[in-house]
């Protein structure tokens, strides 16, 4: 995966009063409440599962870096697709892992179709995928999880934009799938910095065996916080809905033919078809910024969010956005 630009630099050079159609979480609603301190229950429910299968983390990154860091002896290597968040990817490389793109997107968009799985391997994906917003079908999802436990081999789930499609939880079992979540998109709290990581009970078991490594411990006040927000997520799905729609349909009056994802995603994918770095360059210059799809492994395409601007900034981004796509030597 390329990186010659780096993202810091490239998140650092955003103005601040820039239309943000690059942040991939929600914005605007965030009541003040706290609940219990037993999250790890609250999380079990959520998933169907025991107590015993779930570690709440410091955050999603957190979550899949101890992920692979757990697996980093029981595998030989890890593959992903590309277009897809790279922070697994890059992970992987810095623990040493053995690390892999496979391309799946074409002119037809993105192929998210199941793997034929190699022993001692990892697949991991983001469902719905980011950048595009896809969600992995329910087959593909079981015929790889089903192959996974057979082959030593394992599917790691991050299911973190799950929350926005309606289908959450997801839960998975057969194989050995490992799920990861976390409350800073859906609910837009990311400065709390709580993940979690669900999977069997003898997987979370042998992950405890190093937690007190390499776990920090989770403050009471963290805890009590993500209860509260896991016990009202019918309410952030009504607003969250509602402002999502809204700025959906400004997206596709405006682009329809470049998307490569569905209406109601928070995040969405666009074609530019190469340069996707000079593009989102040349955006900021208009006063909108977009994540490029370059740092995704797919330089043809951006990424749009939808979940922080208001519609009235969302339609002057959108429309700034489909005219410099009208101008854009591809």
């Amino acid at each position: 995966m390329p990186m010659d630009v780096s993202m810091f630099r490239y998140v650092d050079s955003l103005p601040e009063e820039n239309i943000n159609l690059a942040s991939s979480a929600m914005r605007g609603m965030n009541p003040e409440g706290l609940g219990g301190t037993d999250i790890e229950e609250q999380i079990a429910r959520l998933y169907g599962v025991e107590k015993e299968q779930v570690i709440v983390t410091p955050s999603n990154t957190f979550a899949s870096f101890f992920t692979l860091y757990h697996l980093k002896k029981k595998i030989t290597s890890l593959v992903t697709i590309a277009p897809e968040y790279p922070a697994y990817h890059y992970q992987a490389r810095e623990i040493g892992m053995n690390a892999s793109l496979e391309n799946r997107i074409s002119s037809d968009g993105v192929d998210l179709s199941p793997w034929d799985v190699d022993e001692k391997t990892a697949y991991v994906i983001s469902n719905p995928n980011n950048p595009t917003g896809l969600t992995w079908s329910d087959e593909s999802l079981k015929s790889i999880a089903r192959e996974t436990e057979g082959n030593e081999s394992y599917l790691v789930i991050d299911d973190t934009f799950s929350f926005f499609n309606g289908t959450f939880p997801k839960r998975l079992e057969t194989g050995n799938t490992i799920l990861l979540g976390s409350v800073s998109k859906f609910f837009g709290e990311s400065g709390i910095k709580m993940g979690w990581i669900v999977s069997s009970k003898n997987i979370i078991a042998e992950m405890k065996e190093r937690m007190e490594i390499m776990v920090p411990v989770i403050s009471a006040s963290v805890k009590r916080r993500g209860t509260y927000l896991l016990s009202n997520i019918s309410v952030y799905k009504e607003y969250n809905k509602k402002k999502i729609d809204e700025n959906s349909k400004i997206l596709f009056e405006n682009l329809d033919e470049f998307i490569l994802g569905y209406k109601g995603n928070i995040i969405n994918a666009v074609s530019v078809e190469a340069d996707s770095t000079k593009f989102a360059f040349s955006l900021m210059a208009d006063g909108v910024s977009t994540v490029p799809g370059y740092y995704f492994g797919s330089d043809s395409l951006i990424r749009i969010g939808l979940g922080t601007e208001d519609p009235e900034r969302t339609d002057k981004g959108m429309k700034l956005i489909a005219k410099r796509l009208s101008s854009w030597k591809r």
